[in-house]
């Protein structure tokens, strides 16, 4: 019989031994060692086609001042393109044409300074800035050891509390990692040396599902 955490058996059914079921979480911190900036042109124009053209030009000019700065254009990856009608007091007056580039910073501390030169070039947007780490599975695995132990450390205290002997693992499944971390959101308002920008930490979180055996 499956119990969870804080429950008691009372006893096996259909042949299943009795079982205590916890789930344990772990937690590291770790420092990031990339930066996904998300650098976008937005213009209107009462012809389409007008301000499509011109969004075009001004991202050529981001884009030409990314790579001057020495990021490879492998890291430079356009991510939207859009036009639409564009209104005003329930009134269309013309298009509005935007268009998104994402580029991968290898180098957390270039983040502010590339801001500074796609501003200058002309993109006059900073939909995001989404810090990662480029290969997570150390900091997985200890999350994962962490969560274990943690497992563990519940079902010692429950057993000990309940006055139940604790046998051996029965089961483990690890729930699926979390997704990404979520950006952090900012307009481009005044010049990127204004505002800093700190990667701080991430925490990986991984949690496990564990059950003991449960002696007589």
């Amino acid at each position: 019989m499956n119990f969870l955490a804080g429950t008691m058996p009372l006893g096996a059914a259909g042949g299943q031994p009795p079982v205590l079921t916890v789930t344990g979480e772990g937690s590291v911190q770790v420092a990031p060692d990339t930066a996904v900036v998300s650098l976008g042109v937005t213009a209107r124009n009462q012809q389409a086609a007008a301000a499509f053209q011109q969004v075009a030009n001004t991202l050529n000019q981001v884009v030409r001042a990314l790579l001057a700065a020495g990021i490879p254009r492998e890291q430079i990856q356009t991510s939207q393109v859009s036009i639409s009608p564009a209104f005003e007091d329930g009134r269309q007056m013309g298009f509005e044409a935007t268009a998104t580039v994402q580029v991968t910073l290898r180098d957390t501390s270039t983040v502010a300074g590339v801001i500074d030169r796609a501003v200058a070039a002309g993109a006059n947007n900073v939909s995001g800035i989404t810090f990662e780490v480029r290969d997570p599975a150390a900091a997985e695995a200890a999350a994962l050891a962490a969560a274990v132990q943690n497992a563990q450390r519940q079902a010692v205290v429950l057993a000990r509390s309940l006055g139940i002997a604790l046998g051996p693992v029965f089961r483990v499944e690890a729930e699926p990692a979390p997704g990404p971390v979520q950006p952090l959101f900012a307009r481009a308002a005044v010049a990127a040396e204004q505002l800093p920008v700190l990667p701080g930490t991430l925490t990986i979180t991984r949690r496990v599902r564990v059950e003991f055996l449960l002696g007589r």
